[in-house]
């Protein structure tokens, strides 16, 4: 029955009840200054009349009913509150899905507001739900997944300081004409020179920052805590790059390798391995009267030295794989970093050698106040660190790459 039909009943039923009120008004009258003997005839006679509208009110009443009962059955099925649904979700299941249409007026009957569609999905499974329809609600797990950072970093294997001024400077020994040695009596002392020198680190800032809504600060769980941690650990990846690589020029740090001492091949031997190199250098450093700290390597040399094999098939250097993973070179701890350049490694004294020194630690900081944030509703995220570097001893540290050291070994 469609809404047409249905109001054109509803009106029947009022039109009865209108009749049955008259009527019934009319009896009253009539009935009110009666004799027993006229009060008789009065019932009767309203008897006769009343039946048939009574039975027709009856029988269309029961016909409304049974209507409402479907439309009922209908919604218990559904379980949901069809007045909540998107209209592009009614659009997409069409008439397939309709059982009854229209009939505004059924929330007078039973206090529902029911809207104009409603559906039968006695058979709907996941295989045929629709778009934007979520059948089962998926599992979803806290916090945004990302890639790791590399967790060591350079600065810890440096001596730390702190610095009130935008520059360190420090002298250092640069030349030494030494002629110390034994003397006879009455004779003249033996004469020793050496110069000193002023060097600055002047003090460098690494920065980054990002723009987001506020409403994507608000929406997204866990975006303040993921930013909080990705923002300063990429700053310490450039961090690592610039005391590791940095080349003193532009707003650049003066970095380890940019003032370290080349490595210089005393091996004399034609065959030679990455290990040997290494071990060697470390022989450099201790020549200057340094003791080697670290070695850093990058993975990928780290796996070239462990996977060695002699003409057999047999590993070299089977002691390289330690149950904690440490590899150690003659006493020398070996830091497998990607902060270092595959095919590079750097050989040194990173305790007497070297020094970094923080102005202001990294400091994270969300603002509106940057151009028109507010008015867009738009927040900066900043980062920022001012540090120097001061590499005291060239000759503390040895520098080179594996390409020339084995060219060099082998010829």
């Amino acid at each position: 029955m469609d809404e047409k039909e249905l109001k054109k009943l509803e009106d029947q039923l009022e039109n009865l009840g209108k009749t049955i009120d008259s009527k019934l008004e009319d009896f009253g009258k009539k009935a009110k200054d009666a004799s027993a003997e006229d009060m008789a005839k009065i019932k009767a006679e309203m008897k006769k009349e009343m039946e048939a509208p009574l039975k027709e009110y009856q029988e269309k009443n029961a016909k409304l009913q049974e209507q409402i009962d479907g439309l009922e059955t209908s919604l218990k099925r559904v379980n949901m509150n069809p007045g909540t649904s998107k209209k592009t979700f009614k659009q997409a299941i069409g008439d397939a899905l309709t059982d009854h249409k229209g009939f505004k007026s059924l929330k007078e009957k039973t206090g529902r507001t029911t809207g104009e569609i409603f559906l039968k999905v006695d058979d709907m499974t996941q295989a045929n739900s629709f778009e934007s329809t979520t059948v089962v609600s998926p599992d979803y797990q806290d916090g945004i997944i990302f890639d790791p950072d590399r967790t060591d970093r350079i600065r810890t294997l440096i001596t730390p300081g702190t610095t009130n001024s935008n520059a360190v400077s420090y002298v250092y020994e640069y030349s030494l004409d030494d002629n110390t040695d034994v003397t006879s009596e009455g004779a003249e002392y033996k004469q020793s020179d050496f110069d000193l020198k002023l060097a600055t680190a002047t003090v460098r800032k690494i920065t980054a920052y990002i723009l987001l809504s506020e409403e994507l600060l608000e929406d997204v769980p866990g975006l303040q805590s993921y930013i909080s941690a990705r923002l300063p650990s990429k700053l310490k990846v450039k961090e690592d790059y610039q005391l590791l690589y940095g080349d003193g020029t532009g707003v650049e740090l003066s970095g380890i390798t940019t003032n370290a001492t080349a490595y210089s091949d005393n091996l004399a031997d034609a065959d030679i391995s990455r290990i040997d190199v290494l071990v060697d250098a470390a022989r450099q450093v201790r020549d200057d009267e340094y003791k080697a700290t670290a070695m850093l390597i990058h993975p990928t040399d780290a796996t070239l030295i462990k996977l060695t094999k002699d003409d057999n098939g047999n590993y070299i250097h089977p002691w390289i794989f330690m149950p904690n993973g440490q590899i150690t070179l003659d006493g020398i701890p070996v830091v497998v970093t990607t902060a270092i350049t595959a095919g590079d490694f750097l050989v040194g004294d990173f305790k007497l050698g070297a020094q970094v020194f923080d102005r202001r630690q990294a400091s994270l900081e969300m603002s509106y106040e940057n151009e028109d944030n507010f008015v867009k509703g738009m927040v900066t995220v900043r980062i920022s660190e001012r540090l120097t570097l001061c590499v005291y001893r060239a000759k503390a540290f040895i520098y080179g790459t594996f390409t020339a050291a084995l060219a060099n070994g082998s010829a």
